[in-house]
């Protein structure tokens, strides 16, 4: 029960302050409206009691009443309406009560009169009722009976009673007025907490916990906001879509919190630089994403596009250690590239997956990218199939030594058969080392060579096998024990087996290159650098290596003698001979090439001037001299 005289403490956590006059107003009109049909009920029932003279007085005081009211509508004179209400009600009362049979009846209305009061207007009116009122019959009493005489009237008595019921009713109102503010103000303070909470719980549900940026799901809503506005305003906005190169070799190299702290000091850089520019949010992991409004052409994305990439390349400190992260920014404008939230995403993402796969740094969307992308994830979705399918197959191409002219040992190229047709290994093997299989495909390949050497074996031709290993393979711990569980498994030679390595991978970790290295050469088995001369090469860190062969690319070979005079092949060759390595040239394809591998000392070669890759029955019948057999392994 407030006084709505005058705003109270609670009524501002519920109502704000231009609110209050106007539901003031409402509770005074209420009151008139009531007032009135109290009249009315007096009217009617002095009518029948037969106080016609207090009746007829009664009914007067409406139209006194609806006319006041009318006068005083404005919001401005509500107490001033108020007032008069009261006075014109008090006037009635004493005008009624001029009726000395009818007073007691409307000594009964008195202590009604203060509840109505109480509740509708507040105890402050309540109390002005009640003396207004009580003058009223005083000043009633003094003009029937004069004072001295109404001490001594029974209606002096009753009226006594009457107010002591006024008064009580209005104490008990003020009581149970009390009781409600400290309830209210309990349930201010519990609405303040959980409004507290309910904050907390907001920047919680919407904040990133790491970073402090926006998460996912705040981000999603203002996606879908903004593209919204975009394609109805045509205000134009831009997605971009960021992923950090080399994230999770910092988590497995540096540890997680070295990991967590580069991220948040990428999440601060991007937040500083495009604080009153843009809105910055972390969707998880590494990724990052930015959604920048009123940017109006492509070129004007394209600079900011930029301006991210420099801020990832920045080298920043992590620990003891200083480096660049680097990252790959897609991005696509609304609504020139997409008319809804999901298509602005999926085309961000399409152009961040282009700029990752070609280096680019960044790329903006482009409709032919979505056509890449879903013939990319086609072929992914069958090749994660493919080795549980058996869809893998081998090919091998021989090896020729220079020197006797006979295969001394073939190379293992894997080929994919999906739905009949035969798929060329470069749309597929960097696949599998994006997605990891590599490593149980590598499995596999290791598991096949010595399951086809063990049938050459069988019938007499005793020929090494070359393996690619890629570096995922090469890194995993389990490398080493697929290659003695699948010599043991196929009873064949270690000496057999002759394990192809690329020189980039052995410098990442050159003392756990050379161990892991050294228990292949303990096992028995022979390594040779596959694509010498295309990568980071180094004589310091080769002459660490236990390697037995090099192998130089075709790239250094295809041109001779045309517009090549050799010097990279013959240098390599040179090179090899220096260390004690043999030296085998990949991709001869003519007479004059392999005229120049025989005339500067290279060891063996391999090419389609001899045989494409075929099948181990058609690569067999190359084996026209039965090589030494080797010992049996253990």
């Amino acid at each position: 029960m407030t006084d709505w005289g005058k705003p109270s403490k609670c009524d501002g956590i519920f109502v704000e302050t231009k609110d209050l006059s106007e539901l003031r107003a409402q509770r005074i009109w209420g009151f008139v409206a009531v007032i009135s049909m109290t009249w009315l009920f007096f009217a009617i029932f002095l009518w029948v009691r037969g106080y016609y003279e207090a009746s007829t007085i009664c009914t007067a005081e409406l139209p006194l009443i609806a006319i006041l009211s009318t006068v005083y509508r404005s919001k401005k004179d509500i107490r001033r309406l108020m007032n008069v209400n009261l006075a014109v009600s008090a006037g009635g009362l004493f005008a009624v009560s001029i009726s000395d049979p009818a007073l007691y009846g409307v000594m009964l209305f008195y202590p009604v009169s203060i509840l109505i009061a109480s509740q509708l207007l507040g105890l402050r009116t309540a109390l002005q009722w009640l003396f207004v009122n009580f003058l009223a019959f005083l000043a009633f009493f003094e003009f029937v009976y004069g004072f001295g005489q109404s001490l001594l009237t029974p209606r002096f008595d009753q009226l006594i009673i009457m107010m002591g019921v006024a008064v009580c009713v209005y104490f008990c109102c003020q009581q149970g007025e009390a009781y409600y503010l400290r309830r209210t103000a309990d349930l201010v303070r519990l609405s303040q907490n959980l409004e507290k909470k309910s904050d907390r719980l907001h920047v919680l549900a919407t904040t990133d916990a790491l970073t402090g940026l926006t998460n996912r799901y705040q981000f999603q809503e203002r996606l879908d906001e903004l593209v919204n506005n975009a394609v109805q305003s045509n205000s134009p906005m831009v997605l971009f879509l960021i992923d950090l190169d080399g994230f999770k070799e910092i988590n497995d190299t540096l540890g997680h919190t070295i990991g967590d702290e580069a991220l948040v000091g990428i999440a601060t850089r991007l937040s500083k630089r495009f604080e009153n520019r843009a809105e910055v949010a972390r969707l998880g992991g590494d990724e990052f994403c930015i959604l920048a409004s009123g940017i109006s052409n492509a070129s004007d994305a394209e600079t900011m596009a930029k301006e991210v990439c420099e801020l990832l390349n920045q080298r920043q400190k992590l620990g003891d250690t200083e480096l660049s992260l680097g990252g790959s920014v897609g991005y696509c404008l609304c609504p020139l590239h997409a008319k809804t939230a999901k298509e602005a995403l999926a085309f961000a993402d399409t152009a961040m997956f282009h700029a990752k796969e070609h280096r680019l740094g960044y790329a903006s969307y482009d409709p032919e990218m979505t056509e890449r992308l879903v013939e990319y994830r086609t072929v992914q979705k069958k090749l994660s199939l493919a080795l549980e399918r058996n869809e893998f197959f081998l090919v091998y191409q021989p090896q020729i030594s220079l020197e006797t002219k006979q295969v001394i040992g073939v190379e293992a190229l894997i080929r994919w058969r999906s739905e009949s047709v035969i798929v060329p290994p470069i749309r597929f093997i960097h696949l599998l080392e994006r997605s990891r299989e590599i490593l149980p495909v590598g499995a596999w390949i290791i598991r096949e060579s010595c399951r086809q050497l063990a049938v050459w074996n069988s019938e007499g031709f005793h020929i090494k096998i070359s393996v690619n290993v890629s570096a995922l393979q090469f890194n995993d711990d389990q490398f080493y024990d697929c290659i003695v569980n699948c010599i043991d498994e196929f009873k064949i030679h270690p000496s057999q087996l002759d394990f192809e390595i690329t020189e980039g991978l052995l410098i990442d970790d050159v003392p756990a290159a050379v161990a892991k290295l050294n228990q292949i050469k303990a096992l028995g088995s022979s390594l040779s650098i596959d694509d010498f001369g295309t990568g980071y090469s180094s004589l310091a860190y080769l002459r660490q290596f236990p390697v037995d062969r090099l192998k130089i690319d075709r790239s250094f070979v295809q041109n001779i003698p045309d517009t090549d005079d050799g010097v990279i092949a013959s240098s390599i060759i040179v090179l090899a001979k220096a260390l004690g390595m043999g030296v085998l040239a990949e991709g001869v394809e003519t007479v004059e090439q392999l005229k120049f591998l025989q005339y500067h000392d290279c060891d063996e070669y391999q090419g389609y001037l001899f045989s494409r890759p075929v099948s181990a029955e058609e690569v067999q019948k190359h084996f026209t001299v039965k090589q030494p057999v080797y010992a049996a392994a253990n």
